[in-house]
C-alpha cells in the first residue's frame, strides 16, 4: 500500500477536522448545498439531519425555509454548527446506537425527511482489514444503512436523502445513476422500509479545485456530486 493509499487511516483527528470544514466551505461556494436542498420536496417543512458537520449544510437547509433536527456525534462540529445556525434543534448521538428518549424527541419532531449528506470517514473509525478506498466505501455504507434503520423508527420520515462525492466520465452519468441505486439497494435499504429508483438518483458537477480532491483527476474524469432519494413504502392494505 502507497503513502497516498494509506493516507486515509493515519490522518489525525485535527486533520480530519480541518479537512471537513474546508471541504463543506468549498461546496458551499459552488452551491452544492443549495442545489442538495432544491432535491427534497417543498411540502417537507421539517427535516432531520444525520451529520450535520460544521454547518453549511445546516445553514442551507434553514435558509431553504425548514425546521432542522440535527445529529452529529462530534461535540465540536455541533457547537461550531449551533453557533453558525441557532435557530436549529441539535442532539448529541450516534445513529447506529440511539436510545429510546431521542428516538422519542423525534418522533415527536415529526421530520418528513432525513438527509444524510457527505458521510466524514475519520481514520478512527475504518476497518483496517481491507485498502482504504474499500474502507472508506465501507464505513460510508453501514453509516447510511444505520441511519435508514433510524428513519425506519420514525414514521413520519417519508423520504432519506443521501449524499455523496464521485468521479467518472460525465457522459457516463446515466450508467451512474443505475450502479448508485443499485448500491443503495444492495448495501443499505437492507429491510428498510424505503426504495429507490434510478429516476430518483440525480448528479451535479463539482468545479475544481475542491479540497476533497487534491490529487489531479485522470483526464476525461470529472468530480461529481451525487444523491438519491429514497422513498418510504407506503402500505394500501
Amino acid at each position: 500500500m502507497t503513502g497516498s493509499e494509506n493516507a486515509a487511516f493515519e490522518e489525525s483527528l485535527n486533520d480530519t477536522l480541518a479537512r471537513w470544514l474546508s471541504e463543506s466551505s468549498d461546496l458551499e461556494k459552488q452551491g452544492a448545498y443549495d442545489w442538495l436542498c432544491g432535491r427534497i420536496n417543498p411540502a417537507a417543512t421539517r427535516v432531520l439531519e444525520i451529520g450535520c458537520g460544521f454547518g453549511a449544510s445546516t445553514a442551507a437547509l434553514v435558509r431553504h425555509g425548514k425546521t432542522v433536527f440535527a445529529l452529529d456525534n462530534r461535540l465540536e462540529c455541533l457547537e461550531a454548527t449551533r453557533e453558525r445556525v441557532p435557530d436549529a434543534i441539535y442532539g448529541l448521538a450516534d445513529v447506529a446506537q440511539i436510545h429510546e428518549m431521542l428516538l422519542a424527541d423525534l418522533k415527536d419532531f415529526a421530520p418528513e425527511a432525513m438527509v444524510l449528506w457527505i458521510a466524514g470517514a475519520p481514520a478512527e473509525s475504518l476497518p483496517h482489514h481491507v485498502p482504504a478506498q474499500q474502507a472508506v466505501m465501507q464505513y460510508r455504507l453501514a453509516f447510511q444503512k444505520a441511519a435508514l434503520m433510524l428513519a425506519a423508527q420514525v414514521p413520519s420520515i417519508m423520504s432519506v436523502h443521501l449524499a455523496d462525492r464521485t468521479a467518472f466520465p460525465w457522459q457516463m452519468k446515466d450508467a451512474g445513476r443505475d450502479t448508485m441505486a443499485q448500491i443503495i439497494r444492495a448495501s443499505v435499504i437492507a429491510n428498510a422500509p424505503f426504495s429507490v429508483d434510478v429516476a430518483d438518483v440525480q448528479f451535479r458537477k463539482l468545479n475544481l479545485p475542491f479540497s476533497a480532491a487534491r490529487h489531479a483527476m485522470p483526464a476525461g474524469i470529472s468530480a461529481v456530486l451525487g444523491e438519491a432519494m429514497l422513498k418510504r413504502c407506503v402500505s394500501n392494505a
